[in-house]
């Protein structure tokens, strides 16, 4: 089958760093670490497995960064290669183990891509795992599949970036009919929000500020409108096009990052800027909590400077090392900082049923209109293109980005 497979044997690796400095281009290619080829079509790992054919496979800023070599080595180990990119998707099942009772050839299904115990046929599950937070599970380098923490960061399971790939039985959401692919291909990402704001929902009337309008900036928006009605979101974007989506999805007030948006921020949160000897001012009094959507040291600052003091700011998962980052902050406003990753928790936060399963039921109720997000979709073979697209947001005012299969 045609797919997108990663690998990174150290000459490779250092070549395409090299080229890849040279040309985006060259990151991927038949000498880079990132390939686009023919491999092996994934066999079922067990009988409590499915193959999937690909309708829609997404392009996350994670599979962005693995592309660019931009990942951090921290996450090496949980990963083994090669493995074929892609954890946001939507299929129809093509084969089914005798042990799958639930789901047959021909349903439409998204998956729930965590490889933690119970597709890793670890027994007994972690405690982690036990208690519905799978999004920490202890286990991810062990059990019957290699080290990976996801589909698309694993070898012999497949991914989303190619023709067809494997999911355990338990991993499997079935699409009702009445939702389109552009919306089930959304699950995923919008799940990690939804486990994001499970984690520190904020209360009625309460002052938030998104920081990146991005995918995840504006699926943020959508997940606070959907979870916390009563509270007021403030979104910083970086190009109009994204403060449109993110106003229609619900945001009470956009600010411009460019010019002098410090001081647009400061009104809109009632905050008071004081100038310190040197550097960029600090603020006292602002929003009750921030969620940082953008892997940047300016995004984390803007945070910790525009959070009133006690308030939370949330970190979504795959920030990079942060460099030249003034704490200062952190301990003057007494902040809490909180790392979210993925899905899961049962319970959390009030929910009854686990982050994915949550994302999913409010895209299917309506309450989550972001199927309109997809705004580019390509076939693998111009992965070029999709990949620039998915680079050069303001040029091409792209969301989300995928293939279509």
């Amino acid at each position: 089958m045609k797919a997108i497979s990663f690998a990174a044997p150290i000459p490779t690796y250092l070549a395409t760093q090299v080229a890849g400095r040279l040309s985006e281009r060259w990151l991927v290619g038949p000498h880079a670490c990132t390939r686009y080829a023919d491999v092996a079509t994934p066999d079922l790992p067990g009988q409590d497995w499915v193959r999937i054919r690909t309708v829609l496979g997404g392009i996350c800023g994670s599979d962005l960064g693995i592309v660019a070599l931009e990942a951090s080595p921290s996450a090496s180990p949980f990963s083994s290669f090669p493995f074929v990119i892609g954890h946001e998707n939507v299929g129809v099942i093509e084969a089914c183990g005798t042990g799958v009772l639930a789901f047959g050839v021909g349903d439409r299904v998204t998956v729930n891509p965590l490889l933690c115990c119970e597709p890793r046929a670890v027994t007994p599950p972690c405690d982690a795992c036990a208690t519905g937070h799978h999004s920490r599970c202890a286990h991810f380098t062990d059990g019957a599949l290699a080290p990976g923490m996801f589909i698309g960061t694993t070898r012999a399971l497949g991914g989303s970036w190619g023709e067809q790939f494997v999911a355990h039985q338990s991993q499997l959401l079935r699409v009702p009919n009445a939702v389109s692919d552009t919306a089930a291909v959304m699950t995923e990402p919008f799940a990690c929000c939804v486990h994001a704001v499970r984690g520190a929902i904020p209360e009625a009337g309460q002052h938030v500020l998104v920081i990146g309008a991005g995918t995840m900036g504006l699926l943020m928006v959508a997940a606070l409108k959907a979870l916390a009605p009563g509270c007021r979101v403030t979104a910083l974007a970086r190009h109009p096009f994204q403060a449109r989506h993110a106003e229609q999805l619900g945001a009470t007030r956009t600010v411009m990052a460019g010019g002098d948006y410090l001081g647009e921020l400061a009104e809109v949160a009632g905050t008071r800027l004081l100038k310190p000897i040197l550097g960029r001012p600090i603020g006292i009094g602002g929003f009750d909590a921030v969620f940082v959507c953008i892997s940047s040291a300016r995004g984390v600052e803007d945070a910790m400077r525009f959070a009133r003091a006690g308030a939370t700011i949330v970190l979504l998962g795959n920030a990079t090392t942060l460099r030249g980052l003034d704490w200062t902050p952190l301990w003057i406003k007494e902040l809490t900082f909180r790392g979210t990753l993925a899905y899961g928790s049962h319970g959390h936060g009030g929910a009854s049923v686990n982050a994915f399963n949550e994302a999913a039921a409010l895209i299917a109720e309506g309450r989550a209109p972001i199927g309109g997000l997809v705004t580019h979709q390509f076939p693998l073979a111009k992965y070029q293109d999709a990949l620039q697209m998915a680079r050069a947001k303001g040029s091409g005012e792209s969301v989300k980005v995928a293939f279509r299969f």
